[in-house]
């Protein structure tokens, strides 16, 4: 998994990237030489030349290879280095628009965003108005959304260089448009739909067997993906009656064919599903509210649908609770089964810190306990807007003397004392965690305690069980605190018990 986050427009910059060393090779061969080099030293003292390097392009080399090689830091200082060198390149832009995207006023964002456009027009800044087009489509704007959907469309190719299809784009928009102004959304759903089937039609000259299947693979998924949203859309417009008649009449014909697509008939499913239970058919919906909520998935089950769902099928609620019983200890097992994947068993590496108060803290002194280490940043999104539910997962243990977490902040950046930076957010946030500084080595660089944890993104979490074996390691975070916590504590109660 993919520790460093990356949008469609960052891309863009490496395509822009080539077009700027044609005299000399391309950014993309450049960057398979330095892949391809086996002497680390000689590899080392290329990428040392680069990053202090007077040009621009040997800078952006540069870090298109630590963003290869997922190594954050290195990526962030070179970024930093090329907007403050080179404020007018296409890195520099982009940390403009990163400033843009987070203001949270939508009419701020326009006007910031038709400013730089201004500025910089040939700016490759395509996926950010393709974010703005559904921003305002949430909002049912009409007009605005079409304006950066134009702009979208303009600024950003396929992966052949032809220009996307405005039909295409602007039904992906009405998908929130339907949310707000459904009736609005349903011409545009009805052109992607036609062009969806354009394409399923379209054939290309030279195409392989295998380059055929696949082609047609996607355009089959964008076809019932669109169309699960029409449906969507019809049902949200006071046309639910209709809906459910399309999508059982797409879904048996789904069914029919052979061998079946699984992929489809999933996208169709969840819709069909939907349907159901805007006509309020609870009893036909059961099969599919048992199926989601044994897999815990999120979404529209919940218990409450789930007892609709088996009075309407039996007619009362008469042997519910051992019906309910029963599936539970189902949806117990496949969390179980989940968890077993990420199951390891290795040392835990021995370290030894000082928390945001200067007092010591070792690993050896807590043998016998389990230990949850989460490696964090002030400056890290993911790792902070994890904290809720870690706030719950400490809360649950905070009685429990052979339970101990740990967080561990790491890889500071910038000026400033990261020891008060970190316990300010804390402290302001008012969370109850045991911080620990894994700063910096002056002369590496690195962050000791995450490097001998091959931590390479953070949030990162180890379970150490009360041997010092690390059990499991997960990275990044969900976004639904109830279900982080459970797995959490279900991982912490294994390592617990063996």
């Amino acid at each position: 998994m993919k520790k460093i986050s990356i949008t469609m427009s960052l891309v863009a910059l490496l395509f822009v990237a080539q077009g700027q060393e044609k005299k000399v090779s391309t950014i993309q061969e450049r960057l398979t030489a330095l892949k391809e080099m086996k002497d680390t030293k000689s590899l080392q003292s290329t990428l040392k030349k680069l990053e202090r390097s007077k040009e621009e392009s040997d800078r952006v080399l540069a870090y298109w290879y630590y963003y290869g090689q997922q190594n954050e830091e290195k990526t962030a200082a070179i970024q930093q280095s090329v907007v403050k060198d080179f404020p007018n390149s296409n890195l520099a832009i982009q940390e403009k628009v990163k400033v843009i995207s987070q203001m949270k006023s939508l009419a701020e964002r326009d006007m910031q965003f038709q400013a730089l456009l201004k500025e910089y027009p040939n700016a490759s800044i395509g996926f950010e108005m393709y974010n703005m087009a559904n921003a305002y489509a949430s909002e049912g704007n009409v007009e605005k959304m079409v304006q950066y959907a134009d702009l979208y469309t303009d600024m950003t190719s396929d992966r052949n260089g032809n220009r996307l299809n405005k039909a295409s784009v602007l039904s992906s928009c009405a998908r929130f448009l339907s949310r707000s102004n459904p009736k609005a959304a349903l011409p545009f759903l009805e052109d992607g739909l036609a062009y969806h089937r354009m394409d399923l039609a379209k054939q290309e000259e030279g195409d392989t067997e295998q380059i055929r299947k696949e082609r047609r693979r996607r355009a089959e998924q964008g076809y019932y993906i669109t169309l699960s949203s029409y449906a969507d859309a019809l049902g949200r417009a006071d046309r639910a009656p209709e809906s459910l008649q399309l999508l059982a009449a797409i879904r048996q014909e789904l069914t029919r064919k052979q061998p079946i697509e699984q992929t489809n008939l999933e996208i169709i499913d969840g819709a069909y599903l939907n349907a159901l239970l805007a006509n309020k058919k609870y009893g036909e919906a059961l099969p599919y509210l048992e199926e989601d909520y044994v897999k815990g998935s999120a979404g529209v089950v919940t218990a409450d649908l789930l007892q609709k769902g088996y009075a309407d099928s039996k007619g009362s609620l008469e042997g519910y609770e051992t019906y309910k019983a029963a599936l539970d200890q189902t949806k117990m097992a496949n969390a179980e089964a989940e968890m077993m994947k990420k199951l390891v068993s290795k040392d835990a590496p021995e370290f030894e810190l000082k928390d945001v108060d200067g007092n010591t803290v070792r690993l050896a002194d807590l043998r016998g306990k389990v230990v949850v280490l989460d490696f964090w940043a002030t400056w890290c999104g993911p790792c902070k807007a994890s904290f809720p539910a870690m706030q719950k997962a400490v809360d649950r243990y905070k009685e429990d003397k052979d339970v101990r977490f740990l967080f561990l902040h790491t890889w500071e950046r910038g000026a400033g004392d990261a020891t008060a930076n970190a316990k300010k957010y804390v402290t302001d946030n008012k969370y109850s965690f045991e911080v620990l500084m894994d700063l910096r080595d002056p002369s590496t660089k690195e962050s000791a305690v995450a490097q001998a944890y091959k931590v390479d993104g953070i949030p990162t979490k180890v379970i150490i069980d009360p041997q010092g074996r690390i059990r499991f390691e997960t990275s990044g975070f969900s976004g639904e605190d109830e279900t982080a916590v459970k797995e959490l504590s279900a991982m912490i109660e294994f390592a617990r018990k063996n």
